[in-house]
Order: structure tokens, then C-alpha cells, then sequence
């Protein structure tokens, strides 16, 4: 039993850690892309968490540029979806 528990303990971290580098690097497009591939509740809980992966990619975005400001002088588009 606690071989079971701990087994669903290191699935749920190891899933909570590809969602994160995903939402890092490519935001809530993967995600969505994924999610239309499903039916029913999971593909709106694709589509919440790419929704989510969004928001952690445009604030890692504008937290980039904020850092960057002073040692350059153009301003880069948060919402553009290219790095």
C-alpha cells in the first residue's frame, strides 16, 4: 500500500515538472494541442491548464524583459508567442 502511495507521490511531481519546463519554454500551446486530442472533461482540463501555462510563460516573459531593460533600449512584445 504505501509502495502504491509513494508511486503516485513521484508520478503526480514528475507530471507537475514537465508541466512547468513546457509551460517555460512553449506556454499553452502544446498543452492545448494535446487537450484537442481528448474528449469531455480532460480536454477542458487541457485547455484550464494551458490556460495556466499561459500565464506562467507571459509572466516569465515580462519578468525577462524587466531584468533586461537597462542593458537594452527596444521593448520586447509579451504577447508575441515566438521567443
Amino acid at each position: 500500500m504505501f509502495k502504491f502511495i509513494r508511486n503516485i507521490g513521484c508520478l503526480s511531481i514528475i507530471v507537475f515538472i514537465i508541466f512547468f519546463v513546457v509551460a517555460l519554454f512553449f506556454g499553452g500551446e502544446k498543452i492545448r494541442q494535446a487537450g484537442d486530442k481528448t474528449t469531455g472533461i480532460v480536454k477542458k482540463g487541457f485547455h484550464y491548464a494551458a490556460d495556466k501555462a499561459d500565464s506562467i510563460h507571459q509572466f516569465i516573459l515580462k519578468k525577462i524583459d524587466d531584468f533586461g531593460k537597462p542593458f537594452r533600449d527596444e521593448k520586447r512584445d509579451t504577447n508575441n508567442k515566438k521567443p
